[in-house]
């Protein structure tokens, strides 16, 4: 009797301590982006060298912001060039694009399996606003609740403030929360805000904390 009691008791305070919301870092943890397969891809469609693409995508940069899309700067450039470009190759520089974010695929099983035991995931990150809308674009923040971005939230990690700020988006005490980063001072600052911090270092590594914390 006794010993059935401690194992309830010991298994309730396992169910007490385990997070009930995961956030994640994006860069280097739920992707490693790899801009040099659009330079590379860019520079052999137009015969540049990477100084020439770099200026041209300066010049791409202010006409989005006038309003044009990308596809259309580039495909202006190849007639106003002569280049001849295969009918299907929008689709393929935004396949490229995509390449290029590095979405983890491992870690987005990881993610996708919290969801569905429903433990609650968002994602805390540092980023400028281009780069943002790229990702946007192909749906890889979809699955994060809350969302809280840097270029968005006008708040960068470590400061102490940007955990304030996903401490009342996701609505939980600090000790129910389990926040995951590729960089020690973001998760030395995490934990001196209470929340439970974890380094990441690969995607095998954090399914096995996750793991150990039974959350998958």
């Amino acid at each position: 009797m006794k010993k059935t009691l401690l194992l309830l008791l010991t298994a309730t305070a396992s169910l007490l301590a385990a997070p009930q919301a995961v956030v994640f870092d994006w860069g280097n943890v739920l992707a490693t982006p790899d801009r040099s397969i659009v330079v590379d891809f860019m520079c052999d469609t137009f015969q540049l060298s990477k100084p020439e693409f770099e200026q041209l995508n300066l010049e791409k940069q202010r006409a989005v912001e006038s309003g044009r899309s990308d596809i259309d700067f580039w495909l202006q450039l190849a007639a106003e060039r002569g280049i001849r470009l295969r009918h299907d190759w929008p689709h393929t520089y935004t396949s490229i694009l995509k390449a290029s974010v590095g979405a983890n695929p491992e870690m987005y099983a990881l993610v996708q399996e919290l969801k569905n035991r429903e433990i609650r995931v968002g994602l805390l990150s540092n980023i400028n606003d281009r780069y943002v809308k790229l990702i946007r674009d192909f749906g890889l923040y979809q699955l994060f609740d809350p969302c809280l971005l840097s270029c968005e939230i006008g708040l960068n990690k470590p400061d102490p403030k940007a955990y304030e700020a996903l401490l009342r988006a996701i609505n939980l005490p600090p000790q129910e929360v389990l926040f995951i980063d590729d960089k020690l001072e973001n998760v030395e600052a995490a934990k001196q805000m209470g929340i439970d911090a974890l380094l990441f270092q690969s995607a095998a590594q954090v399914r096995m904390e996750l793991e150990k914390k039974g959350l998958v």
